[in-house]
Parts: C-alpha cells; structure tokens; sequence
C-alpha cells in the first residue's frame, strides 16, 4: 500500500512542473517576382495557314502549362505559410 502511495505522490509532484510555451515569429517568405509575371500572350496574325496554326496552338498551350506551374507553385508557398504555428 505504500508503494501505491509513494507512487501517487511522485506523480503529483512530476505534473507540477510547468513548461513555458514560447512563440518565436517566422519571417514571411516572399514570393518569388517570376511567379507574379504576366504570362506572355503570343502575337496571333490575321491570316495564317494550317501549319501556322498548329504551331500557334502548341505555343498557347506552353504558355498555359507555363502559367498552371506558376499558379501552382504560388499554391505551395501560399499552403506552407498555412502550416506555420500562430503568432
């Protein structure tokens, strides 16, 4: 029976210790100026062949895939300042 005792009173006594939480802000993380360009919008003539066309289409379609990347590395910084811990 003591020992049941003498062990209650080490718990008590271990749960009486304090920790101190301290808060240490993280700086903000930029984004990077390349990220907030303009997407570059190819010149689209007035009359133009099939083939011209082709390679049109090919080079709008860069420059969305170029743009998506952009948006999506945005969202990556944009998420990992989510996670940061509160101020």
């Amino acid at each position: 029976m003591s020992v049941l005792f003498g062990l209650f009173l080490m718990m008590s006594l271990a749960s009486c210790e304090s920790t101190r939480t301290e808060y240490v802000t993280a700086p903000v993380v930029p984004i990077p100026a390349e990220l907030l360009q303009d997407c570059p919008a190819p010149e689209i003539a007035h009359q133009m062949t099939y083939g011209q066309s082709v390679a049109l289409n090919e080079e709008l379609l860069t420059v969305i895939e170029k743009c998506n990347a952009d948006k999506r590395s945005i969202r990556e910084i944009e998420g990992s300042r989510k996670h940061l811990p509160a101020r």
